[in-house]
C-alpha cells in the first residue's frame, strides 16, 4: 500500500489517468463539473455586462455633472460681469460725469450725465472673461446690465441680467433735520401736507411733520411752551428730548439716527461764470431772470421790489450778505419754473417778504448754503416762504409769525414765537445732489 501511494505521488501521469478512470466510473461527477464550468462562464459574462453598464452610467453622470458645473460656473461668471457693468455705470455717474457713455439713440459720446434725451448706454469687456452691456434710463433712473460669457457674440453664450434703480439718498426726509440742536418754543408748530394734492389746509393737513437730529446730547431736541409737533421725533444714539409746558407730540420718539449731511458743492457750471456784481432792484421795481445760470455777488431788493423767475434758473451768490428780502418784497417763481440758489454768505427773509408765492410748490425753490458761520439763514416777521432749505454747516432761525412751506436742514434749527413749518411730503423724493448715487430694487434674472 505504501508503495502504491508513493507511486501516485511520484507519477502525475498516473494520477491523471486515475482521475479519468474515476470519471468514467461515475458519469454524474463529470456532468456536474461541466455544468458548473458553463455556469461560471455565464455568471462572469453577466457580471462583466453589469459592471460595464455601471461604468457607462457613472461616466455619463460624470459628463453631465461636468456640463452642469460648467454651465453654473459660466452663469455665475455672467452675473459677475453684469454686476461689473452696474459698478462701472455708478462710477461714471458719481465721478466721471458719464463721459464714457454714449447716447443710445444717436451713438454720440456723452460730455456729461445730462446727455441724450433719455437713454444712455455703455459696453465693456473683461479681457478673456466676459462682456457687459448696460443701458441707463435717465428718466426713471433704471439701469439694466447684461453679462455675456464667453462674449456677447459667441454662438453658445450664457447671459445674466441685473436691473437696479439708481439714485441718491433723500435730502429732505423730515420737516426739520439738524446736525445738532433743534429748539422749538413759544407756540411753534410743525405738521405736514402734500402739495401734489393742492395747497396746505383742510383735509390736506397731515401728520408727518417729523423732526430729526444726529445729535446725541441730553435735550438735543428741546420743546417748550405750547409747542405742537404733529409727527415723530428722532435723535442720534443716546440723544434725549426735553419737553416743557403744554407740549404736544403726536408721533413716536426714537434714538438711532446717523444721517450723512454732506457739505454743499457749487456746480462748476456756476463757479466758472463771471460775476454780474450786485443784482439790485429799487423800490417798487421789478426784474425778470429767464432760464439760465447766473452768478452775482449778492441780490439787493428794496421796498416792494419784485424778482420774477421765468424758466429753470440757477443763481450763485458769492458775497458775505447774499440775499436780504424784506418790506413786502417778492420773489415769484412762475408756474412751470424752478429756482435753485447757492449761497456763500447769509440769507435773510423778513417783514412780510414772500418767496415762491405763485406756484406755491416748495420743490420749485431750493436753497443750498455753503456758509459756515453762525446764523446763516434767518426767516422772520410774518415772512411766507415756499422753499426747501439745505444749510448743513450753519444755523437756521425762524421766528415771529413766519411760515415756511417746505423743509429745513441745518447745523442747528430754531423756531420760536409762532413760527411754523408745514412740511411738504413731496420733498421726500428730492435726492441729495452732494451724495454719491446708490442702487436699490436689485433684481437678477
Amino acid at each position: 500500500m505504501n508503495k502504491w501511494i508513493q507511486t501516485l505521488r511520484l507519477s502525475p501521469h498516473f494520477a491523471r489517468r486515475s482521475l479519468r478512470v474515476v470519471r468514467l466510473c461515475n458519469p454524474m461527477v463529470s456532468e456536474r463539473s461541466e455544468s458548473n464550468h458553463r455556469g461560471s462562464i455565464v455568471f462572469a459574462f453577466l457580471l462583466i455586462l453589469v459592471l460595464s453598464g455601471l461604468s457607462a452610467a457613472i461616466l455619463l453622470k460624470s459628463v453631465n455633472e461636468s456640463r452642469v458645473a460648467n454651465r453654473m460656473a459660466n452663469s455665475s461668471a455672467a452675473l459677475w460681469a453684469a454686476e461689473a457693468g452696474v459698478q462701472k455705470v455708478l462710477w461714471e455717474y458719481n465721478y466721471n460725469n458719464c463721459r464714457d457713455m454714449i447716447q443710445q439713440s444717436s451713438g454720440i459720446a456723452c460730455t456729461d450725465c445730462t446727455c441724450g434725451s433719455v437713454t444712455k448706454s455703455l459696453a465693456g469687456t473683461l479681457t478673456g472673461y466676459a462682456d457687459y452691456d448696460v443701458t441707463f434710463n435717465s428718466a426713471n433712473t433704471t439701469l439694466q446690465s447684461v453679462g455675456s460669457v464667453p462674449s456677447r457674440s459667441a454662438a453658445n453664450l450664457i447671459q445674466r441680467r441685473v436691473q437696479v434703480t439708481v439714485g441718491r439718498p433723500p435730502t429732505f426726509g423730515n420737516g426739520i433735520f439738524a446736525q445738532g440742536q433743534v429748539w422749538l418754543s413759544n407756540n411753534a408748530l410743525i405738521d405736514s401736507y402734500n402739495s401734489s394734492n393742492g395747497p396746505y389746509g383742510g383735509s390736506n393737513i397731515l401728520h408727518n411733520g417729523n423732526i430729526g437730529t444726529n445729535g446725541t446730547g441730553s435735550g438735543i431736541i428741546n420743546l417748550s411752551n405750547n409747542v405742537t409737533v404733529d409727527g415723530n421725533l428722532s435723535t442720534g444714539p443716546g440723544g434725549t428730548v426735553t419737553k416743557g409746558n403744554n407740549v404736544t407730540v403726536t408721533g413716536t420718539t426714537t434714538s438711532n439716527n446717523s444721517v450723512a449731511l454732506p457739505a454743499v458743492v457749487v456746480p462748476s457750471t456756476l463757479t466758472g461764470l463771471s460775476s454780474g456784481g450786485t443784482l439790485s432792484i429799487a423800490n417798487n421795481g421789478s426784474q425778470t431772470l429767464n432760464a439760465g445760470n447766473y452768478k452775482y455777488t449778492n441780490i439787493s431788493m428794496a421796498n416792494n421790489a419784485t424778482l420774477n423767475i421765468n424758466g429753470n434758473v440757477s443763481i450763485y451768490l458769492t458775497g458775505a450778505t447774499d440775499l436780504t428780502a424784506s418790506n413786502n418784497v417778492a420773489i415769484n417763481v412762475t408756474n412751470g419754473s424752478t429756482l435753485t440758489i447757492y449761497l456763500d454768505g447769509t440769507l435773510s427773509v423778513n417783514n412780510n417778504a414772500a418767496i415762491n408765492n405763485v406756484s406755491r410748490l416748495p420743490s420749485n425753490l431750493q436753497i443750498y448754503s455753503t456758509y459756515t458761520g453762525s446764523n446763516g439763514i434767518s426767516i422772520g416777521n410774518n415772512a411766507t416762504t415756499y422753499a426747501a432749505v439745505y444749510a448743513p454747516t450753519t444755523d437756521v432761525n425762524m421766528s415771529n409769525n413766519d411760515s415756511l412751506y417746505g423743509a429745513v436742514v441745518g447745523k442747528t434749527v430754531t423756531l420760536n414765537n409762532n413760527a411754523a413749518i408745514h412740511y411738504d411730503q413731496v420733498l421726500a423724493t428730492v435726492a441729495n445732489p452732494f451724495q454719491n448715487a446708490i442702487t436699490s430694487n436689485w433684481q437678477e434674472y
